[in-house]
Order: structure tokens, then C-alpha cells, then sequence
């Protein structure tokens, strides 16, 4: 039987290991899973999402993996090309290169901090094992970073929805790229309908990258119509400002006629012979196949068809008026309006007024009547108490007169309203004079009485 010497054994894993690096460097199936183009923003970070391939029995073989990053050429051994040495932790060219992934488990995720735009090109990922079984550089698999100082819009979905229907409900969609998931940006949307819900979260595509998508459902009405709602992104970076994009899409909303109402010019009173239009208005979509029907209060059929309603006034117009708006998603009729006519109008004005006057004079007549009767019922009143005092004052009057009192001056009146007018009663000739006198607003009559005189000689 036939036994291999130590040195025999040796030269025959040599040659294993040989057959094996040469297999490991030359079969395509061992490749690295990364996205072909990542965008990156300047100032900011980006994450590489990396996984390779290797045999579970390589795998299994190594103590310890390390990573490695070339830039522009999978050249390892030119030092200008490689920008991280995961063995010796060397970074070329960046403030720090950080690998996320577990890679005994094949996870090679790579975040490149602080990148510039001259960070641009192609990067290649290599594997190297300790003790030194197996190497592989993913020569076939590079992926290349572009470095922009504007990140890009977001994409606002669906795009293509031209119309959707009153009350139904939309879903709209907003993704932003996170090329930085350790600084994400955030998401915000400009005119939010009342029912709208939002929700925000960060997701991963499909190559691995991240990105932030937000979306919002609401349900649509006719005041959303030609409404634009805008997705903002707002990124975050290492400048004196954060960087803000947006997209924007405009809402078309399917819906029947809405706020019908009409207009009349020149007003809503004209006077006979006047040419007045009538305007029915509505909002409504589609617009352009809209009907309207024109209607007056009283009469059955329709007057007339069209958007406005044209004649000369006469006195047979005035009342009220009314339209519809109809297109193929409903009808709506306006509020009644009312034309008055001129005349119509006068005619009006002057009953009220007569009737207002009427009403007037009724009022001042039973008012002056009534101080009247209350006026001469005061009169009598005072009549009544006065005639029993001046009858008094008349006899008196008289007997003073009479007694002929000789030698006592008679007092003078200090006020010339107030004289008073004395007689003499003459018995022997039935004379009388009597004289009217005006005292203080009031007549009063003395009245002189002659007697015969020869009488008078013989006392």
C-alpha cells in the first residue's frame, strides 16, 4: 500500500490551494451584488448596499475576512487605487469609510461619509481571508457613485392619472431617494385636503438602496379641481443650508354642476323697453358640454336654452326667474331670482306712500279733535266758576256808585290796563251808559245810571 510522505502532502495541498485560488479568481459565478449607479449628495453620506458570493466551504475555511475598496480600477496593488484596507484600516481620499456588513455572512454594506463631487467614478469591493486560503476582487461588479450638489426631485405617483371622480377616493405617492439613510430626508406635501391621511416611512427597493416614501389618501372633491399638490423633500447636509426639492401635480376632479346661480345686467330693476341679460353661471367638469335650461316662476315650459337669456323689457317680464346647468355626471337648479320692472315698482312705491299719508292725516285729525273737546270742556268750567264772582262785582259796583261818596279821591291805577271807568246813575231821566273796559285780557261793563236831577237840588 502505497503511503504519501509528509513532503508529498505538502506539495499536494500547494497545489490544492493553487487549483483553488485559481478557481475562485477565474469562474464568474463569484460576483458582489451591487447596485450599478447610486447618486450621492455632496456634503452628505452614502450607503453602498454590498453583498457577495462565495462557496460555504471557502467560507468556512477562514478565520477572519477583510474588506477592501479600489476606486477607478480593481487593481489592488496600485496604492492610488485603493481608498480602504480593511486590514490595516487605511481610508484614502474620504473623512471615513465604514463597513456595516457582517461579512462571514456575506454582507459587505458600505457607507462612504462626507462625499464630494470629486468622489465620481467606479468603485470595486475585494475580499481577502486570514489565514490567506482564498482572495477575490468583484472585478465584474463595479458600482458607480455620482456625486451631485442637488439631490433629485421626487417622484410624485401616479403620474398619468389625468381625472378621478368627485368622492372617490386618491392615493397619491411620494418617494425621495435616501442616499444617506443615516440622515434621511423628510417629506412634506403642500395643500393637504381636510380627509387626507399621511403616512411616512423609510423603505428598501429592490437593489438594496433606501428611500423615503410618503403617502396620502384622501377623498377627492370638486374644490380639489385644478388644485397643484407639491411633495417637498428637504435633505439634510453639512452647508449653511439644507437642500429642498419638490414635484408638483395638478388634481382634475370629475364632477356635476356646482354653485348654479344667475346674474342679471344691467340690474335686477330695469324700466320698460330696457334690454336686459339674464346669465346663467356653474362650475362643473367636463364644462364644455354643458346645457342650460331657462324657467320663470308660473309657467310650465322652458323660456329658452343657452348659457344667457336676452329681451327688451315690458311690463309682462317682471317675476321670478331660475336656470339649470346640466352636464353627464348630473343637473343642478339655481335659486330663483326676481326682475322688477320700473313701473311695477312705482306703482308700489306710490300705494305705500298714499296709504302712509292716508293714515297720517287720520292720525293728526282724531288728534286735533280730541285736544278740542278737552280745550272747551276747560272752558265751561271756568265760565261756570267765574259768572257767580262777577256778578258780585257788578252790584258792588253799582251801590258804590250810587252812594255818591263826595271828597274821596279815587284811587288811580298804576298800570294803564287796569283803569277802571266809574258812572253816575241819573234816577229823575232813565239814561244809561254803559262802557266796555279791558282789564288784564278780560271786559268788564259799568254801566251809568241818571236820576232826576232837581231831586238832588232839594237834599
Amino acid at each position: 500500500m502505497f503511503v504519501p510522505t509528509a513532503l508529498e502532502m505538502s506539495v499536494f495541498r500547494f497545489m490544492v490551494f493553487l487549483f483553488f485560488s485559481y478557481e475562485l479568481e477565474s469562474k464568474p459565478q463569484y460576483n458582489a451584488e451591487l447596485p450599478r449607479r447610486i447618486m450621492a449628495l455632496s456634503g452628505s453620506c452614502v450607503q453602498i448596499p454590498c453583498r457577495f458570493n462565495v462557496s460555504e466551504i471557502s467560507l468556512k475555511s477562514t478565520e477572519r475576512l477583510f474588506g477592501f475598496w479600489m476606486k477607478k480600477n480593481h487593481d489592488f496593488k496600485i496604492s492610488k487605487n485603493l481608498v480602504f484596507n480593511g486590514k490595516t484600516n487605511i481610508i484614502r481620499g474620504f473623512n471615513n469609510i465604514e463597513i456595516l456588513g457582517n461579512l462571514s455572512q456575506r454582507e459587505c454594506t458600505t457607507v462612504f461619509y462626507d462625499v464630494m463631487k470629486n468622489h465620481s467614478d467606479n468603485y470595486y469591493f475585494r475580499v481577502e481571508t486570514k489565514p490567506s486560503v482564498w482572495n477575490y476582487t468583484y472585478s465584474d461588479n463595479p458600482i458607480y457613485i455620482s456625486v451631485s450638489d442637488s439631490p433629485q426631485p421626487p417622484t410624485l405617483k401616479p403620474t398619468d392619472r389625468k381625472e378621478v371622480m368627485e368622492e372617490t377616493t386618491v392615493n397619491l405617492s411620494c418617494s425621495a431617494e435616501a442616499p444617506c439613510p443615516k440622515q434621511p430626508p423628510t417629506i412634506s406635501w403642500t395643500y393637504i385636503p381636510e380627509s387626507a391621511n399621511i403616512t411616512t416611512q423609510l423603505k428598501e427597493k429592490p437593489d438594496k438602496t433606501q428611500s423615503v416614501f410618503s403617502r396620502m389618501t384622501f377623498k377627492a372633491s370638486y374644490m380639489d379641481h385644478r388644485r397643484n399638490i407639491s411633495c417637498t423633500a428637504t435633505y439634510p447636509r453639512k452647508t449653511s443650508n439644507d437642500t429642498t426639492v419638490e414635484t408638483t401635480v395638478m388634481l382634475r376632479v370629475l364632477f356635476p354642476p356646482k354653485e348654479t346661480r344667475i346674474t342679471i345686467v344691467p340690474s335686477d330693476s330695469v324700466s320698460v323697453g330696457t334690454n336686459v341679460t339674464l346669465t346663467c353661471k356653474s362650475k362643473a367638469n367636463p364644462s364644455n358640454d354643458m346645457n342650460y335650461t331657462w324657467y320663470k316662476r308660473g309657467y310650465e315650459n322652458q323660456l329658452d336654452f343657452g348659457e344667457q337669456l336676452t329681451f327688451t323689457v315690458n311690463r309682462k317680464n317682471g317675476g321670478w326667474y331660475f336656470c339649470t346647468a346640466k352636464n353627464k355626471h348630473g343637473i343642478q337648479k339655481s335659486e330663483e331670482i326676481q326682475l322688477i320692472v320700473a313701473e311695477s315698482l312705482s306703482l308700489i312705491i306710490g300705494c305705500v306712500v298714499g296709504v302712509s299719508a292716508f293714515l297720517l292725516i287720520f292720525l293728526l285729525i282724531t288728534l286735533f279733535l280730541r285736544v278740542q273737546r278737552v280745550k272747551a270742556s276747560t272752558i265751561r268750567e271756568t265760565d261756570i266758576s267765574d259768572q257767580g264772582h262777577d256778578k258780585q262785582v257788578q252790584i258792588s259796583s253799582i251801590f258804590a256808585n250810587g252812594a255818591f261818596v263826595s271828597g274821596e279821591e279815587l284811587e288811580m291805577p298804576k298800570d294803564e290796563n287796569d283803569i277802571v271807568h266809574y258812572g253816575e246813575i241819573d234816577f229823575s231821566t232813565p239814561q244809561t251808559k254803559s262802557t266796555t273796559v279791558k282789564s288784564s285780557g278780560q271786559e268788564t261793563i259799568y254801566t251809568e245810571v241818571r236820576g232826576p236831577e232837581k231831586e238832588m237840588n232839594q237834599d
